[in-house]
């Protein structure tokens, strides 16, 4: 008796296991994109951040650099295991670097001035 209910329980339970089958798969290729959007999108903030460090004036680039320098050295994290804790501190640190490199640009900017 039990093999028959069995039997009858897949049967319904297939479309059902199915749809999950499906539905994962799209969650998998979901976490690819979203992941790959991160990444893209953080490169290209350090690309910037690149391009805003050339125009950083050599007095500020000394007196900056070294706290910068700590900042990037001070990141821990373990990469092969993708750990979300991870992805936020990136985020952090590459957010924090734009505003202060932007922001020693800026400074150069507003002496020349008045």
């Amino acid at each position: 008796m039990a093999t028959a209910s069995r039997k009858t329980n897949s049967g319904g339970n297939g479309a059902v296991r199915e749809e999950l089958i499906r539905e994962l798969k799209h969650l998998r290729e979901v976490v690819r994109d979203a992941g790959e959007s991160f990444i893209l999108r953080r490169e290209g903030e350090i690309e910037t951040i690149l391009s805003h460090l050339a125009a950083v004036p050599a007095g500020a680039l000394r007196s900056e650099s070294p706290a910068w320098l700590r900042e990037i050295h001070s990141l821990k994290t373990k990469p092969a295991k993708g750990r979300l804790k991870d992805l936020k501190e990136i985020d952090r640190l590459i957010e924090e670097l734009a505003e202060q490199v932007v922001g020693a640009q800026d400074r150069r900017k507003g002496k020349g001035k008045g």
